[in-house]
């Protein structure tokens, strides 16, 4: 926040339906006091000090556009899925939402000073942007599948919290039925963690952005990531 200058600046709070984007509640609040107080002194200053102190000066050029997604070594991708995991845990449970990751995956991140946890998928990607920062949470996810019109709701436990600090969009997802994967949307996830994991891309094409609406391109970042059922990839033998 002292980077972007935005500690005394008014941020504005929503939780909206997921139907029609209604607004249920809302609160505007100091940027500064967007704070989850509970977490404790010994993570505060400890793991979670360590991981901000190894990260800024990787992230701040990614925030300004000065340097590229694409460019970032293994050992690069590593500390900034970790900084995402550990702020998007943060950001959730500070929101009005109240709809924050499984406490293992918690105690995970705690227990292993930061590392990701399993099945935990972190995406990025770099656009013009309006505004220093913007973050949302929905639950959203497209289908990719060969069954026509059979769209899933999300099993307990499965989240997308997505944010941005100007040009540098992330996005840490978790989808937790074993037998399906995240896919991504060509030339709009670039995969940051898992290391070499292969992903499965789609090609649709998406609606057109708002430009008027500020947050557009993170809500079309975080809803275009789409699921699979492993088993629509799974060859069926044939016999004559």
């Amino acid at each position: 926040m002292k980077y972007l200058g935005i500690t005394d600046d008014q941020l504005y709070l929503a939780v909206a339906r997921a139907g029609d984007d209604s607004i249920v509640q809302d609160r505007t609040q100091v940027a500064g006091n967007f704070v989850e107080g509970r977490v404790c002194e010994g993570c505060n200053s400890g793991w979670m000090r360590d991981l901000e102190n190894q990260t800024m000066d990787l992230i701040k050029p990614l925030i300004d556009g000065k340097s590229n997604l694409l460019t970032l070594s293994d050992e690069e991708r590593t500390r900034l899925a970790k900084w995402a995991a550990k702020t998007a845990f943060v950001i959730s449970h500070a929101s009005p939402l109240k709809k924050t990751p499984p406490k293992s995956q918690m105690r995970y991140l705690k227990d292993h000073k930061g590392s990701v946890p399993p099945q935990v998928e972190i995406y990025g990607q770099q656009s013009l942007w309006r505004g220093d920062f913007d973050q949302i949470q929905r639950n959203q996810w497209l289908h990719v599948t060969g069954r026509q019109g059979e769209q899933p709701s999300p099993p307990d436990g499965s989240y997308k919290i997505a944010f941005r600090f100007r040009a540098l969009m992330l996005l840490v997802a978790h989808w937790s039925e074993p037998n399906s994967m995240p896919v991504i949307a060509a030339s709009l996830h670039i995969p940051l963690w898992p290391i070499n994991k292969l992903h499965i891309t789609y090609h649709r094409q998406l609606p057109p952005l708002d430009q008027t609406a500020q947050m557009a391109a993170l809500d079309r970042f975080s809803t275009a990531l789409a699921v699979c059922s492993l088993d629509d990839f799974i060859p069926v033998a044939s016999t004559n």
